[in-house]
């Protein structure tokens, strides 16, 4: 029993150390500002670019939309989607809490307006207190953002067009 172990930790530390060795001067590779994208590269592809997840599971994604029409928009698509709004608070003027719920998760949106035209939105999807669900946290943004592109008012605003000739590579 002692010599499996042993040799457990010996594969261990190689499995350390080897790339530790091969990798030791690579600076102009950075591992440390790559992990994250290479960890979340298959997540959330249907979100936009635009959308950034915290290591606590929190969801930010900013509009170039009104804080009510993002509200109305978020009102909706959680009617959509089932969710029972529980409250919808407005502790200050450019801030709103809405909380809902969904089969075994709690959802919690917290809208900044930074702007009279900018909104910068929080969402945060809890299985319990320690896990979150970014899957549904997807879900529910690409949902929202259906929602505001479905009113021609935004529409634009949420969808560009490509440019006529990108500059990807020239023409010969």
């Amino acid at each position: 029993m002692a010599r499996h172990a042993r040799c457990a930790m010996v594969r261990a530390v190689l499995v350390g150390l080897v790339p530790a060795t091969l990798l030791h001067g690579c600076a102009a590779l950075p591992i440390a500002a790559l992990g994250g994208a290479i960890l979340e590269s298959g997540a959330g592809a249907v979100v936009k670019t635009g959308t950034e997840y915290t290591t606590t599971g929190a969801a930010h994604r900013t509009f170039m939309v009104p804080m009510n029409a993002v509200r109305a928009a978020v009102l909706q698509a959680f009617h959509r989607a089932s969710l029972t709004v529980d409250s919808q608070q407005q502790p200050e003027e450019d801030e709103a809490l809405i909380t809902a719920t969904l089969k075994h998760r709690s959802v919690r949106v917290r809208l900044t307006a930074f702007s009279e035209s900018l909104t910068g939105m929080t969402l945060v999807v809890k299985r319990n207190a320690f896990v979150k669900d970014r899957a549904t946290s997807s879900e529910l943004l690409e949902q929202i953002e259906q929602v505001l592109a479905e009113n021609p008012t935004f529409a634009r605003s949420l969808h560009r067009t490509p440019p006529e000739n990108p500059a990807a590579s020239p023409r010969y």
